[in-house]
């Protein structure tokens, strides 16, 4: 069986009025979700240098790069807003993927959606197939390619983001097939490119790289149609698991990823990795301040519990910079110990080398949770005082995953506070209006438009 053109086909297949409409309504989530990270992720300084270097190549202005509102080509805009929609590490994730797929999907669809003049049911429905495409082929491969070293928001993101490019293009099924086969040779992105400005340019080149494929498929280029599971195919190369390619085929659709278990959504702007244990921490220090003043002088020690194989993601035990904050349950736990917050503020440079959260990071005392867990990031943070007194916080569940989930009026809030504190209130308040009601819009370039004011 030839998985890719399965998959092609399965693509091609997806019709708007076919698609159960709690699954329309619930993608609208993650799109307004990533847009507004987007936004916020504007002001970081590898989301600058990528957007200048689009300026300076140049090219046909056809598609808005969000840093500073200029045009360009379709490719190189998704390049752009997929690098800062990832910045901040404050986008959804998919447990299936076991990765970030809005990032490398919603900048692909929104720059070809400027160029092809894409409704917003064309919109809805090309995320839709994207993100099927790259949690079902996510899961299929299983978390051993994940623990080989790659990182799946690009790997995986970019045949997500060629399917979804290859149906608002309404490829038909051979070119469909064809788009995916280019996306398979242009998967990349490793892991230890964590906690540097090079994680998010993995957003960034899945969402142009699909793009390109797409449009390259459209022209008549070509791919080895079995590049999926085939001989030194993409499967064999990323993973050794061979054994789930009739699953996939079977998991298509049936259930949506949206709906079951659907995306885990961040209220920290970090890594998902250390989120249960800033939940944990918060806790505990509420319990902390009911036995007086927050002071880290009074620590012994700070323990913390979470699951062992969190070990290989969260790499900065003694972080320099804000980046590499957002990889160290240290720091995390920490900050939120501290600041009683952790928001992009916390990931300032001057805040994760600041004294007295080096005074904390040195009391850390790292363990693994053990016994039944209930999450992947299940966490507990125990303060223990020089007075012989503790501060306990548990997090079974962290906030944002699928069993605790983020309300849609947190979700919607978590946009209006991104957008807002960038561009102003009123623009944050209309483009969400128009992305609550994203199936009635006409044509994506006005969506765009009302980002500019």
């Amino acid at each position: 069986m030839n998985e890719l053109a399965e998959v092609g086909k399965f693509v091609c297949g997806l019709r708007y009025e076919d698609v159960p409409g709690e699954v329309m309504e619930a993608a609208k989530l993650p799109v307004i979700d990533c847009l507004g990270v987007t936004v916020a992720g504007l002001e970081d300084e590898g989301s600058r240098i990528v957007a200048e270097w689009v300026d300076s190549v140049g090219g046909r202005e056809e598609a808005t790069v969000f840093y500073g509102f200029r045009r360009s080509a379709a490719p190189l805009a998704a390049l752009a807003n997929g690098t800062a929609a990832h910045a901040l590490d404050y986008d959804d994730v998919s447990f299936r993927m076991m990765g970030h797929p809005s990032v490398a999907l919603v900048p692909a669809v929104v720059a070809l959606g400027e160029v092809l003049g894409s409704s917003g049911k064309d919109f809805l429905l090309a995320y839709v197939a994207g993100l099927e495409v790259a949690a079902k082929v996510g899961a299929a491969l299983g978390g051993n390619s994940y623990m080989l070293g790659w990182h799946h928001t690009s790997t995986l993101g970019v045949l997500g983001a060629a399917a979804s490019s290859g149906k608002l293009l309404g490829l038909d099924e051979e070119k469909m097939t064809h788009a995916l086969g280019i996306s398979c040779s242009m998967a990349m992105g490793i892991r230890a490119n964590f906690g540097t400005m090079t994680k998010p340019l993995h957003a960034g080149a899945a969402a142009m790289n699909g793009v390109i494929a797409a449009q390259l498929a459209d022209r008549g280029f070509t791919a080895n149609p079995d590049a999926l599971y085939g001989e030194n195919g993409f499967a064999r190369a990323f993973t050794s698991d061979l054994e789930k390619a009739e699953e996939l085929l079977k998991s298509l659709g049936e259930p949506y990823e949206l709906t079951d278990p659907g995306l885990s959504f961040k209220p920290y702007p970090c890594c998902r990795g250390p989120q249960g244990a800033i939940d944990a921490a918060l806790a505990a220090r509420e319990e902390w301040k009911k036995k007086g003043k927050i002071d880290p002088s009074d620590v012994e020690r700070v323990e913390c519990r979470v699951p062992s194989w969190l070990r290989s993601v969260l790499v900065y035990h003694e972080p320099k910079t804000g980046t590499e904050g957002k990889f160290s349950l240290e720091f995390c736990v920490a900050a939120a110990l501290l600041e009683g917050k952790v928001g992009v503020g916390q990931f300032r440079d001057e805040v994760v080398t600041s004294e007295p959260v080096a005074e904390l990071i040195r009391r850390f005392d790292w363990q693994d949770l053990e016994g039944e867990i209930t999450s992947p990031f299940a966490s507990e943070v125990v303060v223990h005082l020089k007075s012989g007194d503790k501060a306990t916080g548990k997090a079974e569940r962290p906030l944002g995953e699928p069993g605790n989930p983020m309300s849609q009026e947190q979700i919607h809030d978590k946009y209006r506070e991104c957008v807002g504190s960038i561009l102003g209130y009123a623009v944050a308040d209309s483009t969400l209006e128009m992305l609550r009601n994203l199936e009635r819009l006409d044509d994506v370039n006005s969506l765009v438009r009302a980002y500019r004011g």
